[in-house]
């Protein structure tokens, strides 16, 4: 059985009409980046989420932003909502899994927010010399 445990996760907002003090506030948390996309007065913003322990951070995650993303969406203050689960596959791997338990999964996407998962290579052996 694979285990949840993604080495970085990140909430990434797209589409955000709301200056970077006013999304801190709303979210109840701050913003690793906050930079200007292409379209007037739009802007994209990320918040890192602690990969330390996975469930119980993407749960605070839900409960502490997750009603007010849903309203910044519902009304286009922010466009979009993405979750990324960032995963290594090492170089001398031929599978990976990872399993998001369903009751994590319903709090994110209850509230609007997408989850994407991303898989980098990596090796192993390099990052254990380190």
């Amino acid at each position: 059985m694979s285990q949840f445990s993604p080495f970085a996760m990140a909430l990434r907002l797209s589409g955000v009409t709301l200056g970077q003090n006013d999304l801190d506030s709303a979210l109840k948390q701050l913003t690793s980046r906050y930079e200007a996309e292409d379209a007037e007065q739009s802007f994209y913003a990320q918040v890192d989420v602690s990969a330390d322990n996975p469930v119980r951070a993407l749960l605070e995650l839900a409960e502490r932003s997750g009603p007010t993303i849903s309203a910044m969406l519902d009304d286009r203050r922010i466009g979009k909502a993405v979750l990324d689960l960032a995963f290594d596959f090492p170089d001398s791997g031929e599978a990976m899994s990872a399993r998001l338990p369903a009751h994590v999964a319903a709090a994110l996407t209850g509230h609007g927010i997408d989850i994407e998962f991303s898989v980098y290579l990596t090796d192993v052996e390099e990052d254990e010399e380190d």
